[in-house]
């Protein structure tokens, strides 16, 4: 099977074009854009009502743009890496150097894994029998090694040849946005806030709260980690679930039932509840009293419109200090942030 350099840089670090940053400045003075009789709107009344709005694309573009200009520099280092080998191994180019060390050290797939594939992937073969799906079985299980073969060479490739990068993190945008009162864990002077938006209904919430564990795991001491409600209206029992938090809190067993409420997404009724709060061995009466309270619920509708109006339109969305963050992204997001957050404050 023949792989090219560009093929297998594409696969491991994604597109390689890189954007150029065209972030023009606001022009200095007012300028109409809207009149009519009696009145005018300016430019920067504008930009102003749309602050917010305007925040979150500048940091879109900002950090797409970085993304582009990482996954640029790693496809170049990666093919000035491998013509330097090249050369050190006398070999007659990158091609030769790829099918020794990457496509002959990819061993075909025996009998078991071919099996063990088509069990796993059986209800995407739309009844086809092993037999008639065997050759595209066999391409996917090799794929999938000459990529995990390609990206261990390439890391051996990259100590190796001692490649430091030094690509400067651009510096955010941010948006500005309150903890309020709401439940947070770590400590309260810690350099880094990271207010979530999510509720207890929704399954990407469920995963980015394992991420955010290895989060305040990884920066101990430095995280104050906040909870902030935002109840999507499809999901009818996120509402329920956050004043059932919020009333445990009032006990001091927030952060107990948060965990609960996160690890038993499926089980939010309202005897499901109850059984939480049983387990936490909490004051059942009070708590249940708070749970008929009107301010509880308002308290939850004051998160979701605050998180509105900083932008956020699903969950789970996260504020790094100021800096937003949308979606359960992956671990390397957030320390890309963090690191560079640190290093401005204690640099």
């Amino acid at each position: 099977m023949r792989i090219t350099i560009i093929t297998l840089l594409l696969m491991a670090c994604g597109a390689t074009t890189t954007a150029q940053s065209t972030d023009p400045a606001a022009p200095a003075a007012p300028v109409t854009v809207a009149s009519w009789n009696g009145g005018t709107i300016s430019n920067l009344e504008l930009d102003d009502n749309i602050s917010t709005e305007l925040t979150k694309l500048k940091a879109e573009f900002v950090g797409s743009t970085h993304e582009a200009r990482q996954n640029g520099l790693d496809a170049m280092i990666g093919e000035k890496v491998l013509e330097a080998e090249v050369k050190k191994r006398g070999l007659d180019d990158i091609e030769a150097l790829l099918k020794a060390e990457v496509s002959d050290k990819v061993a075909a797939p025996s009998e078991e894994e071919i099996a063990s594939f088509y069990q796993v992937m059986a209800r995407r073969m739309g009844g086809r029998s092993l037999d008639e799906v065997r050759p595209s079985i066999v391409t996917e299980i090799q794929r999938r090694g000459t990529a995990e073969r390609f990206e261990a060479f390439m890391g051996e490739m990259r100590k190796a040849y001692k490649v430091e990068v030094s690509l400067p993190a651009p510096k955010m945008p941010r948006i500005p946005i309150s903890a309020d009162d709401d439940p947070f864990i770590g400590p309260e002077d810690a350099p880094i806030t990271i207010i979530q938006f999510a509720e207890f209904q929704c399954p990407y919430c469920g995963r980015a709260k394992e991420i955010m564990d290895q989060v305040i795991e990884k920066y101990p001491g430095k995280i104050k980690m906040v909870h902030r409600d935002f109840p999507l209206s499809f999901h009818d029992r996120a509402i329920p679930a956050a004043v059932a938090a919020n009333c445990a809190n009032e006990q001091g067993q927030y952060w107990p039932m948060y965990d609960a409420l996160m690890s038993n997404q499926r089980a939010l009724t309202d005897a499901d509840l109850l059984g939480h709060a049983t387990k936490l061995k909490l004051d059942l009466d009070k708590w249940s009293t708070c749970l008929k309270d009107p301010a509880q619920v308002a308290e939850v509708q004051a998160d979701f419109e605050d998180g509105s109006k900083a932008g956020v339109q699903g969950t789970p969305a996260f504020f790094i200090n100021g800096i937003f963050l949308n979606g359960a992204v992956p671990l390397e997001q957030f320390t890309t942030i963090i690191d560079a957050e640190l290093l401005e404050l204690e640099g």
